[in-house]
């Protein structure tokens, strides 16, 4: 076979050949005489040749011998010795698909499991590919392999070499992957995966799993029996973060973000992150003391942050965020503080600051918000600029088989979703495992995306140390109990190569275990103690809110001038943008009256203003959610779309050049996007981040990320942020899902000043609490119940001045009232009731009432301002006092202000009615008709009536 013909055959246009195939198809007759000839003896092959021409360029050479023959046969040369016989073409083809097979689906038989488990698949077993051809072909030599950048060989020789590259102890899915640059650049990339690695690089990788295991038998026999969630078995995803870390600092970056779960997190934090192994077993010896803050959290749930040297001397800031036991929910955490590293430090370049995350296999599998946080990685709010995953697959989840855990064949099959790469790899591969890792940072920082790593290996011990997994995993554990520990492993391949002595190796874990036991002496005896985690940089430099530095009146007035001058900005309209007209009318135009004082300033302005006012004071606005451009109820429009060409104009960005506004659109996600948020705000303290939802009552989807971090983060493990949370809530008949925003379930979590609880009903409320965030020297979580129909009411409209001079104010007493004498009853309420309440006064059926009743609003529930509701109490003393409110009475704010009135020092002998809902297990009726009835009676019995009522 000629090489020339050989290398023509595999160039043309792929697309012109199979036009003329199908018109032969059509009629063979309507093709040249050459192309019948061919077409007829080789119509399998050819339509393989076309069908592949797709997955690779080398198969055009294939087809453009095809016109060669063409030239030739028209010519009416003697072309026997030129041309491809049928049979040679049809075996080139069949050679040429096996590789793109094998290439694509060898993975199924890939030998990556170190209990050497009966194969899945056996289609791409060597043996079984060899039964597909003769003898006779399997002696030929063929040059297909070229598509895999192999040499010439017998067809014998190609079929051994693809089952070593791709079904050996790694192997690889690119298939899936739309782009065929992408997929050409991982199949080149993955062939240098086979290269050796430095004698140099070894050492320092032997060295690291060697401290590995030190580490947790140190802890092992100091602390017998006690709950470390132990790495072993899964050794090698350190050296993994190192090799992947170095490779970065190589490309440029400058800081990398770890996550990973409870397992192996305590050897992360020592050896990774570089958390001091002295401070570590202080937390082991537990023993409290007056300096900790809150109540503190266990040792494998902790985060840390430090400068550290990667194997070839480059500088690198690490860090590892705190996580509870929730598995997967640090993923979105660590992706918000990814992008908040980037933006905040590097103008948003994503390769300075790169993340990798290291997942269980039953976890990347079943949790839903692996799904969330894998499709933000294209999203323009969300971005990192790829992030690399990395699964420690020890095949048992808790006590699970993977039989019990997952359809999918992978656990990794979540990649596929976002077209990502996925390697299959054996644990005790350490070199190659070093070259698969130095790929994933070159592939981050080429293409932008996630990548995955299927790391199959397998857990030592339980669920816990404590826990017997033979009660469960018989077969299993009697196999990892005669497995080497992944040291002595590597160990043992180094020393056969003879770049290593045994003894030298085997001496370097003797030497770690022997400092680490002296550093366990130092702590007991000179009795270290515990120290909290101090964050770096902006969010080092927070004070410590207290309960009653919350209640201290903070000043948040802005000047009348610059206040004009920033509403004049946000409305300005740039020439040649489209306004939708209703917009134009409803919007733009009753702003700018709002602007110059002509109209009263409503919700969404005073919401606009405060941004502004805060950008022209040089910090960060970052405003996510679903449709949070427009608002769900169309009052914020902070980001205008024109009408005509679809391009998008944000008045807010004008404001100040160097601070950066963002108003995200966000997937439809819950978890996900709060946990991403939540990551966001605890690096960026200087930035007021707010996410919306777009009904109150879908934060239920984010319930985890509430309890777990806003709620306790602070307490748990003394990390300050200020994340706003901006829920729509009031019961208006639309029914028990957009209703309620749960505030009893918040106010259930509120204790030790620990976040602000808000139900405000004025723009200017809303101004001074927004601005009052960043104005402390501390951070809080802030979660607002915000309005829905009443967002245009006449009643949540403020002054400019208001604005400008006001302030935020914890209560709102009646401002009708001008003799308390009279005043019979205090109606004490929250939220929209209390418009509902007043629009009956003004009614001609209740204005009699209207100076007997006192309507006193609670807008920040918690903390509660108690010496200004005894002092309400105190002016209205001739009056009895209510609760009202329209949720239900198990729901809602009735349980949590009984409590706090009732049983709070100033309030003895006080009474508190109630009137509203009955106690009810869902939120809100379902007819209209019958949340009305019920409305109306609620507004009669609060008006009317002297005695506590329930409907």
């Amino acid at each position: 076979m000629s090489q020339d013909i050989f290398s023509d055959i595999y160039q043309t246009n792929s697309g012109y050949v199979d036009e003329i195939f199908q018109r032969y198809q059509e009629n063979p007759k309507s093709v040249g005489l050459e192309w019948q000839a061919f077409f007829s003896g080789f119509q399998v092959g050819f339509s393989t040749a076309s069908s592949l021409s797709t997955q690779s360029d080398h198969y055009l050479h294939l087809l453009d011998a095809l016109s060669q023959q063409k030239k030739i046969i028209g010519q009416n040369q003697n072309t026997q010795g030129n041309i491809l016989s049928g049979a040679q073409i049809e075996f080139e083809l069949r050679c040429a698909q096996l590789v793109v097979d094998w290439r694509a689906f060898g993975h199924l038989n890939a030998k990556v499991n170190p209990f050497s488990v009966v194969q899945k698949d056996a289609h791409y077993h060597p043996e079984f590919v060899k039964g597909r051809f003769t003898s006779l072909e399997l002696a030929q030599k063929t040059k297909a392999g070229m598509i895999a950048n192999m040499p010439e060989m017998t067809l014998n020789e190609l079929i051994e070499a693809l089952g070593k590259k791709y079904s050996g102890t790694v192997s690889a899915e690119f298939s899936h992957i739309e782009k065929q640059e992408e997929r050409e650049w991982l199949y080149q990339e993955y062939e240098s995966i086979f290269l050796p690695v430095d004698k140099d690089t070894q050492l320092k990788i032997y060295q690291e799993l060697a401290k590995t295991d030190a580490l947790e038998k140190t802890i092992a026999t100091k602390y017998v029996g006690k709950k470390r969630f132990s790495i072993e078995g899964a050794d090698a995803q350190i050296t993994a973060c190192n090799s992947f870390m170095d490779e970065c600092a190589k490309l440029g970056a400058q800081e990398c973000t770890v996550a990973i779960a409870h397992r192996g997190r305590l050897n992360f934090l020592v050896n990774v992150i570089g958390k001091p192994l002295e401070l570590l077993l202080a937390e082991w010896e537990g023993k409290p003391h007056d300096g900790l803050l809150g109540d503190t959290d266990v040792k494998y749930h902790f985060g840390y942050e430090s400068i550290q040297t990667t194997r070839n001397g480059y500088k690198m800031s690490v860090s590892m965020p705190f996580n509870p036991s929730h598995l997967e929910y640090v993923d979105s955490v660590v992706m918000g503080e990814t992008r908040a590293r980037q933006q905040l430090y590097y103008s948003g370049e994503t390769s300075k600051v790169v993340s990798i995350v290291f997942h269980g296999d039953a976890a990347v599998a079943g949790q839903g918000i692996v799904f969330e946080v894998a499709q933000m990685m294209n999203l323009e709010g969300y971005r990192v600029g790829g992030t690399v995953h990395v699964v420690a697959n020890n095949q048992v989840g808790f006590t699970t088989d993977p039989v019990d855990s997952r359809s999918s064949t992978y656990c990794t099959d979540v990649a596929k979703v976002t077209g990502s790469p996925v390697i299959h790899i054996h644990c005790d591969e350490i070199d190659l495992l070093h070259n698969v890792m130095t790929l994933c940072a070159r592939y981050r920082a080429k293409f932008k995306k996630d990548i995955y790593i299927d790391l199959v290996c397998f857990r030592r011990y339980g669920h816990n140390e404590a826990d017997e997994p033979t009660f469960t995993q018989p077969l299993m554990y009697k196999k990892i109990k005669e497995m080497p520990s992944p040291y002595e492993s590597y160990g043992n391949y180094l020393s056969s190569t003879g770049k290593f002595q045994l003894e030298e190796l085997k001496s370097i874990h003797k030497d770690y275990r022997s400092e680490m036991n002296k550093v366990y002496d130092k702590v007991v005896q000179e009795k270290i103690k515990i120290k909290q985690f101090h964050p770096l940089r902006l969010a080092g430099e927070l004070s410590r809110g207290t309960l009653d530095d919350m209640l201290q009146p903070i000043n948040t007035k802005i000047s009348i001038e610059i206040l004009k001058d920033l509403a004049h900005k946000i409305t300005l309209i740039e020439q040649d943008f489209h306004v939708n007209t209703k917009l134009a009318r409803i919007i733009v135009q009753a702003r700018q009256a709002m602007a110059k004082g002509q109209e009263p300033v409503d919700w969404g302005m005073a919401e606009l203003l405060a941004y502004a006012s805060l950008a022209s004071e040089g910090y960060s606005i970052r405003l996510a959610g679903e449709d949070v451009q427009r608002g769900t109820f169309s009052h914020r429009h902070a980001t205008l779309v024109d009408a005509e060409n679809g391009s998008k104009y944000t008045a807010l960005e004008t404001i100040n050049p160097n601070v950066k506004i963002e108003f995200i659109n966000s997937l439809l996600s819950e978890e996900g996007a709060l946990g991403f948020e939540y990551g966001y705000t605890i690096t960026h303290p200087n930035c007021l981040t707010l996410w919306e939802g777009q009904f109150g009552d879908f934060v239920n989807g984010a319930q985890v990320i509430i309890d777990q971090f806003l709620a306790a983060g602070e307490t748990k493990w003394a990390q300050q942020q200020g994340l706003v949370l901006l829920l729509p809530h009031g019961l208006e008949g639309m029914g028990p899902e957009h209703s309620s925003a749960r505030p009893e379930r918040f106010l259930q979590l509120c204790a030790e000043g620990n976040m602000q609880v808000c139900c405000l009903t004025s723009g200017s409320q809303l101004f001074h609490v927004l601005r009052r965030q960043l104005h402390r020297s501390y951070r809080k979580p802030l979660v607002i119940m915000t309005p829905k129909s009443f967002l245009r009411s006449p009643w949540a409209c403020s002054s400019l001045d208001d604005l400008a001079q006001g302030c935020f104010k914890e209560l709102l007493d009646d401002a009708r009232i001008d003799d308390a004498t009279k005043v019979e009853k205090v109606l004490f309420c929250s939220g929209k009731i209390a418009f509902d309440l007043l629009d009956a006064l003004e009614q001609e059926t209740y204005k009699a009432y209207a100076e007997k009743i006192a309507i006193v609003r609670i807008e920040q529930l918690y903390p509660l301002a108690h010496e200004q509701v005894l002092s309400v109490v105190s002016r209205y003393s001739n009056a009895k006092l209510f609760w009202v409110q329209e949720e239900p009475k198990n729901m809602g704010y009735w349980t949590y202000i009984f409590e706090e009135l009732i049983t709070h020092h100033a309030f003895e002998n006080l009474k508190l009615h109630y009137i509203g809902r009955s106690k009810r297990p869902s939120p809100a009726v379902g007819l209209d008709k019958a949340h009305q009835t019920e409305q109306e009676k609620i507004i009669h019995h609060a008006l009317a009536s002297l005695n506590s009522y329930e409907v």
